[in-house]
């Protein structure tokens, strides 16, 4: 009996121990950490954000005089990238019912949002702003 109770112990432990290797945790998220000052969209950009939860802005950088932000969708939508260059004419925002969203902004630059993160190599001519932004040459493929 007492091999048997050793023997269903150490199968439980392993279970545990495959489980916690196996890659069952989520990735990292643009809403992962405390939002800061710097995260929310500016005033000349709310109006623009149409379909996206401004309380969940995170900025993610500035490329070509360009400041990028993503949010959460509010329902139908789950993601949404906004842009702005300081100017209510030349701010907007897209938004996408997945996790991944591309917005061509006034002037030829396109950007795209992944929740879940890049994993491939950007093409040439590209800026990555963060793992979960970045400029893409225009009018190239996905």
């Amino acid at each position: 009996m007492r091999r048997w109770m050793c023997a269903t112990a150490m199968a439980a432990m392993t279970a545990v121990v495959a489980m916690g290797l196996s890659g069952c945790v989520s990735p990292p998220s643009p809403f992962d950490g405390e939002r800061t000052a710097q995260d929310r969209v500016p005033t000349d950009l709310i109006p623009r954000v149409d379909g996206g939860d401004l309380s969940t802005s995170r900025y993610q950088g500035s490329v070509d005089g360009w400041d990028l932000y993503v949010l959460r969708g509010t329902h139908p939508f789950g993601v949404c990238l906004a842009y702005t260059d300081g100017t209510p004419e030349r701010s907007g925002a897209a938004c996408s019912g997945g996790t991944w969203v591309r917005a061509g902004v006034p002037g030829g630059d396109e950007f795209e949002a992944n929740l879940n993160g890049f994993i491939d190599t950007p093409k040439p001519g590209g800026t990555v702003l963060s793992t979960w932004v970045r400029q893409v040459p225009r009018g190239t493929d996905r």
